[in-house]
């Protein structure tokens, strides 16, 4: 799709941190923290290596908000990546969730552009009276109470709903569809600054994306230029001490931390190192039977292939669990190797392929640009 800055929702990484893909996108995400942290919830930004350049800071709030800065050519840019509660949550929980984003808006630069996106499980449908500043009459539905919590916010600070300004086909509206394929809701939006609302050229889904969720993505082509921070990067050499492994206990506790990394590999991340042909076979065979369900012209003919689709979504991530025990596996039997022999050549390319495979942080990109 040739995306800059893609937002994501229902990440499901535990804890914070940056991910670099082998194809050179960069990860940011934030979910729940703590050692054993359910993978629940979690949102995030995936940026191209041209976006990762025009990054001011990224700052992680919590497992339901992120936000980023990025440097434009125009002026600054902050996104909020957002993953708000669904309707039949309690009332204090959504008004909670509301009052931290007011605070994280309430801290951007006044002189920013501001964009909060995400999936808001918010129906905001097409009667704007009392919100004609804030949406547009080009919604679906009708507004339900995640949409009163969604306007009243954009009210607040300023900011449009674009998604229900352009007269689109309802087809291309759509942003969730239940597993059946019965019911077809908006519930995910991009709202930005009123002041820079003519920016956002246009706001619609892409339904061929195969992205294995019952969400389509959501595309919103913006009019600005980023422009390049030079930031220092320090080169800090690594040297180990391979005598240390001639104790027992140490070598023991070397090999069970080196399992426990590689099986904290987050699924998705450094793919080519050990999804097998097999299950790339049944990827494929999962992104033609996502064509298969936009081609279909009957509710029978779309209800079977989705339910060929779903089967073979729990076929994909079977075998690329299976794929990924395999890999782990053969990670730590390989560092079991090495400290049993003291090869120090095989240690360092095992911590190499581990350090590229996930980089965790703990305090948000300093702005380096000054």
């Amino acid at each position: 799709m040739k995306l800059e800055i893609l937002g994501l929702s229902e990440v499901r990484w535990p804890n914070l941190g940056e991910h670099r893909l082998p194809s050179g996108q960069i990860m940011l995400y934030s979910g729940l923290r703590g050692e054993h942290a359910p993978r629940h919830r979690g949102v995030g930004f995936l940026l191209s290596a041209h976006a990762y350049t025009a990054l001011m800071k990224w700052e992680p709030i919590n497992e339901r908000i992120i936000v980023a800065r990025f440097r434009t050519r125009v002026r600054n840019l902050t996104m909020i990546q957002s993953y708000e509660l669904t309707d039949a949550a309690e009332m204090q929980e959504k008004e909670n969730f509301y009052r931290q984003l007011n605070a994280v808006v309430d801290k951007i630069p006044k002189g920013d552009m501001k964009i909060c996106m995400g999936n808001f499980n918010a129906k905001v449908g097409s009667d704007n009276s009392d919100y004609e500043h804030v949406m547009g009459r080009h919604g679906l539905g009708e507004m339900r109470e995640n949409g009163e919590l969604l306007a009243e916010f954009c009210g607040n600070n300023d900011m449009a709903i674009r998604g229900s300004l352009f007269p689109h086909r309802p087809v291309h509206k759509v942003t969730w569809v239940s597993r059946d394929g019965f019911t077809e809701n908006q519930i995910d939006h991009i709202c930005i600054s009123r002041k820079w609302r003519m920016s956002l050229l246009d706001v619609r889904n892409k339904r061929s994306a195969d992205i294995a969720s019952d969400h389509h993505l959501l595309i919103g082509e913006i009019r600005l230029r980023i422009a390049r921070i030079h930031r220092q990067e320090e080169n800090i050499g690594r040297r180990f001490n391979t005598c240390r492994l001639e104790d027992a206990a140490v070598r023991r506790s070397f090999v069970e931390e080196l399992e426990n990394h590689a099986a904290d590999i987050p699924e998705g991340g450094s793919r080519k190192q050990w999804i097998t042909d097999d299950t790339w076979k049944k990827i494929v065979e999962r992104r033609d039977a996502k064509a298969a369900i936009e081609r279909a012209k009957t509710r029978g003919a779309k209800a079977a292939a989705r339910q060929r689709y779903s089967a073979l979504e729990k076929e994909v991530k079977r075998s690329c669990r299976r794929d990924k025990r395999a890999w782990a596996d053969s990670i730590a039997d390989e560092g079991e190797k090495s400290a049993n022999t003291g090869d120090i050549r095989l240690l360092y390319d095992i911590s190499r392929r581990l350090s590229g495979t996930k980089i965790n942080a703990t305090m948000p990109v300093k702005d380096t640009s000054g």
